[in-house]
């Protein structure tokens, strides 16, 4: 299977693709040719696409399936840092929420962005299962509860035990605790086996959560939910994974009741130069 095609007309035989393939398998072109990678290094193929994006003169078309996120025009936009910056520490956790539906159109346009979030050896591994029915979430959230009850009851020790009866009692006085009455969330899961698949899960939470904030969307990370769903058959059969899948983190989401109106005080950066 050949993986790249390269033009013979544009290429200028930079060797940028050679430089920068990260699996090294684009060789330098022989005898007045053009950079190729031979045909049974496809098995080692990232399909991240650097050789295509980084091309100068926009030579190399990638040979391999993949479906392209769609511009809106053919400009880069150039954000100052002071822009960047400023628009990721204007984000919150969300805990209070409108009893307004997100649109799935807008959940899918947050997903398409979030799908581009850097992977180990880019094997895209995460999978999403969005609960879009509020009154699923407020099952979810009871099993979640009912994971809780399970744990104070058992003489086994846990590390969050000892806060679990307080939300409980919250939760039995109509409060909800656990998912903050939002009315959607978002499980990142991919198999059990994939030996990065939590932290390319959290990776693509927090490029959801980011994207979120640019449609008007505010999230939160649903820890006890995301540690419940790992443990409580009850609650990983409600989410019906597909097999061999587990849960790796989980988000709330909805539209925010209130507005963010200033950034916070942190802690400065601690840095241990060397």
């Amino acid at each position: 299977m050949q993986l790249i095609s390269v033009n013979p007309e544009l290429c200028t035989n930079c060797d940028v693709c050679v430089e920068l393939c990260p699996m090294s398998i684009i060789l330098p072109s022989e005898e007045g040719g053009t950079p190729y990678s031979p045909e049974e290094a496809a098995v080692y193929c990232a399909k991240c696409g650097h050789c295509e994006v980084f091309c100068p003169e926009g030579a190399i078309s990638t040979l391999f399936d993949s479906t392209y996120y769609q511009l809106q025009d053919d400009s880069f936009p150039s954000l100052t840092s002071s822009e960047i910056g400023k628009y990721m520490v204007m984000r919150r956790s969300v805990r209070s929420y409108k009893d307004e539906n997100v649109e799935k159109s807008t959940i899918e346009e947050i997903l398409d962005i979030a799908r581009y979030a850097p992977s180990g050896m880019n094997n895209q591994p995460v999978h999403w299962t969005i609960v879009h029915d509020p009154g699923e979430v407020k099952k979810i959230t009871s099993l979640t509860i009912d994971w809780m009850r399970e744990v104070v009851a058992d003489d086994i020790e846990h590390p969050l035990k000892a806060l679990m009866p307080t939300l409980i009692s919250v939760y039995e006085n109509g409060v909800d605790p656990i998912c903050r009455e939002a009315p959607h969330l978002a499980f990142a899961h991919t198999g059990a086996e994939n030996p990065t698949g939590y932290t390319d899960s959290i990776i693509a939470l927090s490029w959801f959560e980011l994207a979120a904030q640019a449609f008007g969307i505010g999230t939160c990370w649903a820890g006890f939910l995301a540690i419940a769903a790992t443990s409580y058959k009850p609650l990983m059969d409600e989410l019906d994974l597909p097999q061999g899948h587990v849960v790796q983190y989980s988000m709330m989401f909805g539209h925010p009741e209130h507005k963010v109106n200033g950034i916070p005080g942190r802690e400065p950066a601690r840095i241990n130069w060397k």
